[in-house]
């Protein structure tokens, strides 16, 4: 064999592997572009499952309650992304949220101050805590 061979040989080998590795990257492009179209949300069913460990019963239920209720569900979802999150930070290890901070985050998350109502004698006064 002469060097002009083992030269051309040399050339479609790496050639070869050239055109492998641009084809990798092509399907890489495209299974990239793929995942950004399709919905990136958790699909229901594990939502539901992992709502249902880390929500004390009757949070769940509670949850359940305004995730059916077509006026609350964004603010269903939102108090999900909420949970996923203290989820990812590590806040919620060995805890459940109950129903009282279902509630609270709901009322954040609509905008809506806490209140106290003090009775006295007849009288009836309520003010608004910040």
């Amino acid at each position: 064999m002469t060097t002009d061979d083992e030269l051309e040989k040399i050339k479609q080998r790496k050639a070869k592997e050239l055109m492998q590795i641009a084809e990798q990257r092509k399907q890489r492009m495209e299974e990239l572009k793929e995942a950004e179209e399709s919905p990136a949300s958790i699909e229901e069913k594990d939502k539901l499952a992992l709502l249902q460990y880390f929500l004390a019963p009757d949070a769940y239920d509670y949850w359940i309650n305004l995730y059916e209720n077509l006026s609350k569900k964004p603010t269903a979802e939102t108090i999900f992304k909420n949970v996923l999150y203290m989820i990812k930070i590590g806040f919620l290890e060995g805890k459940q949220i109950s129903r009282l901070g279902v509630k609270k985050l709901e009322r954040e998350i609509e905008g809506i101050p806490s209140s106290i109502t003090i009775k006295r004698k007849g009288e009836k006064e309520k003010k608004t805590a910040y």
